[in-house]
This record gives C-alpha cells, sequence and structure tokens, in this order.
C-alpha cells in the first residue's frame, strides 16, 4: 500500500539556499530536520521554518528537530538519524543529503537508501536543479527566493517597512529618465552647490532653490532636472522648491535610482528578480542595520550595488569598500556578490586602471568595481542589459 504522506529530510547547515529550495520543490507534509549543535547554536531551523513560512509555507506544526550532539562521531550520528525516522516510519520519505558535515551527509546516504528513500543532492553552483541519486531524472524547482526569503535563512530581516520601499521605488521610476541624463553627463562632482551643513540639511528638510545652486549644467540636463521636479529655469539656473527626496536625488541618490531602474526594466532578460531599492537589513530582534542602495537576486545568491558619486577627494574607494565588507561580514551568508559603483576619479591611477591598493582590496572582499566611464556606457547604450550583464559577471 502506498503511503499516505511523504515526509522530507534536510541536514541543517550553513547551507540554507538547497534545503529551502527542496522543500518548496517536493511540499512534503512533514519536514524532518537534523541539527547539530553547532546549528542549534544559530538557531538554524528556526531560522528555516522563518524563511519557509515568509515564503508561503508553514511548517511550524509539521516539522521534527532531530538533534545531534557529536557531528563528528558516526554513532551519535546513526542514534539522530534513527531517532528521526522513528517520527513518521510509514511515510514515504525523501532525504536531501546536501548539508552539514561530510560524516553526517555519508551517514545519511548510507542510512537512508537501506530504508529505500528517495535521495536528493543539489550542487551550489546550480541551485535549482535537485539531482536524484537514485538514477531517476534531475527535477528543476522554479521557487524564487525573495530577498526576505534569504536574509530570514541567515538570521536578518528587513527594518524599513515595504510600504516605505514602495514609495522610494514609485519616486524612482519617475525620475529614472533624469538619473540616466546625469549618468550620461558622467558627473564627478556634486550637482548642488552646496557645503557640508547646507547639503545635509537639504537631504533633511529640502531646499528652496535660488538659481545660485544648480549652475554650469548642459541644457539638456537642466531641462530634465526643471521638467522632473518642477523647476523654473530662468537667468541660468533652476528656481523653486525641492523636498528632502529631491534634494537626496540631486546630491548623490540619482546614482541608485539610476543603476535600480536599469537593473529593474532589464530583470527578465538578465535572470534576476526581486530588485529591490534602499533596503535597510539587520539581525532579527535587534535595531542595527547597514543600508543596501540596490539589492537583487540572481541565480539564489544576494547582490549588492553601493552606490558612491562625488570626486571623494580623502577616500580612494575605501569608504565605500570597507561597507561592503562588513555588510559580508555581518550577514556570514555563503551566497552574497557585491559590487561598488563610483562616480569618483580617485580611484583610477593616471592610466584610468583601477589603482592596485583598490583592486586589491575589491578582490579581498570579492567585489566588482564598476567606474565612471562604464556607468557612462550603461547610460548610453542601445543595449544596456547585456552590457551591464557583462559588468556584473553573469555567465550566459
Amino acid at each position: 500500500m502506498k503511503p499516505n504522506f511523504t515526509t522530507l529530510f534536510c541536514l541543517l547547515s550553513e547551507q540554507m539556499v538547497p534545503n529551502l529550495l527542496s522543500v518548496h520543490h517536493f511540499r512534503p507534509d512533514w519536514l524532518v530536520l537534523l541539527e547539530s549543535a553547532d546549528m542549534r547554536g544559530k538557531r538554524s531551523a528556526e531560522r528555516l521554518l522563518k524563511a519557509l513560512q515568509i515564503g508561503g509555507l508553514d511548517y511550524r506544526e509539521h516539522c521534527f528537530v532531530a538533534p545531534l550532539e557529536e557531528e563528528q562521531n558516526l554513532e551519535s550520528v546513526r542514534k539522530s538519524l534513527q531517532w528521526a525516522y522513528e517520527q513518521r516510519p510509514e511515510d514515504e520519505w525523501l532525504a536531501n543529503i546536501t548539508g552539514g558535515t561530510k560524516l553526517m551527509s555519508l551517514a545519511a546516504y548510507e542510512f537512508f537508501r537501506g530504508r529505500g528513500a528517495r535521495l536528493i543532492y543539489i550542487d551550489a553552483s546550480k541551485p535549482t536543479v535537485l539531482l536524484d541519486l537514485g538514477g531517476r531524472p534531475s527535477e528543476s524547482c522554479d521557487h524564487r527566493l525573495t530577498i526576505k526569503e534569504f536574509l530570514a535563512s541567515y538570521g536578518f530581516e528587513q527594518h524599513k517597512s515595504d510600504r516605505n520601499v514602495a514609495e522610494a521605488e514609485e519616486r524612482a521610476r519617475r525620475w529614472w529618465s533624469c538619473a540616466r541624463e546625469i549618468a550620461r553627463d558622467n558627473l564627478a562632482t556634486g550637482l548642488l552647490k552646496l557645503n557640508d551643513k547646507d547639503r545635509n540639511k537639504a537631504r533633511r528638510k529640502g531646499i528652496e532653490l535660488t538659481g545660485q545652486c544648480l549652475t554650469g549644467l548642459k541644457p539638456g540636463l537642466r531641462a530634465s532636472i526643471a521638467e522632473t521636479f518642477h523647476l523654473d529655469d530662468k537667468g541660468g539656473g533652476l528656481h523653486g522648491r525641492l523636498d528632502k527626496y529631491g534634494a537626496q536625488f540631486l546630491t548623490g541618490g540619482w546614482l541608485e535610482v539610476f543603476f535600480w531602474g536599469l537593473l529593474d526594466r532589464h530583470a527578465e532578460s538578465m535572470g534576476i528578480w526581486d530588485v529591490r531599492l534602499g533596503l535597510e537589513i539587520g539581525p532579527a530582534g535587534l535595531e542595527a542595520s547597514n543600508d543596501l542602495d540596490v539589492a537583487f537576486m540572481h541565480n539564489h545568491t544576494l547582490c549588492t550595488v553601493e552606490c558612491k558619486t562625488g570626486a571623494q577627494e580623502h577616500d580612494a574607494g575605501a569608504d565605500g569598500l570597507y561597507k561592503i565588507e562588513a555588510i559580508i561580514r555581518q550577514t556570514r551568508a555563503l551566497r552574497v556578490r557585491s559590487y561598488l559603483a563610483t562616480t569618483s576619479g580617485n580611484v583610477l591611477d593616471k592610466d584610468g586602471s583601477l589603482k592596485p591598493g583598490v583592486k586589491a582590496r575589491a578582490n579581498l572582499y570579492n567585489c566588482r568595481i564598476l567606474t565612471r566611464d562604464k556607468i557612462q556606457q550603461l547610460a548610453v547604450s542601445d543595449e544596456p542589459a547585456s552590457l551591464l550583464a557583462e559588468l556584473l559577471g553573469f555567465r550566459g
């Protein structure tokens, strides 16, 4: 008689994506998780269940967590596997042996093969392909993890509300053409001619333009800014009221808007999804957070773009790179890719190449740098999607 229920077994480890995708693909009736003492200290089972819940699958009442005290002790692993199996011995079992230590994975393979379970393995480089170790054809998971699901699986959460993110993205849609005009102009310095005090005030409260703040602009760019923000164009300068969002845009936020809009418009052709602007993320339950200027998912990897405008005479690219390193270190996620988009010429040597020190730090953080000439190329390109995919290092 065919069993009435299916149970999926998973080994918990830092590799959260394979387990999440296997649950979404098979939709088992029950979930059994093997959690070592190390993973229990990191609340891995709790984080996995939270991520599943965010993705629309609530297994809190249909899950058993099998504790494992000695992950390098074969007999201890076998006892935990036996306990796990005894929770639903009459079910049809599937075992995802991707995670855990090598000993845990091999022990699980041996244990569940002897009980006729279907054995599944997922290669980290191809997370959507579920390999059947019993000879059946591989299957493909079509579920796309959102940034929220990904973050939750690593114990992080989004602090900025969905409403505030949506409002920022709606402004970005309206302002993207203007952001592209600025990128075409390849400005290395700020648009608004303000000192630090007035600049900070404008970003908090807005500013009344008197015609002295936005000057020396090319006619096409000046017209685009005037139309976008409903300003009067007279006497060689722009006049009118900018709210704080407009001030933030013209004091550097345009680069974030440009990249977000470019990625959002070409998401499908580039194979990316969940393109978000201005997220604030941090450990679940804590106030500490990091800003992600632009974030998106690609191949179930979280990708972030840090945007820096202005000359940055005293930075040489370090500030943006150190922030990227801090985000990677804080999330501890295995599948994170980072990029730095900067208009600063200070990261380049006299030949227009990245300075050796900047390049070394970028390599250390596994970060690609998009310099101002590349930003301008993206703004003027007739096929920006293919160029951007190349710059981001995407294959195929």
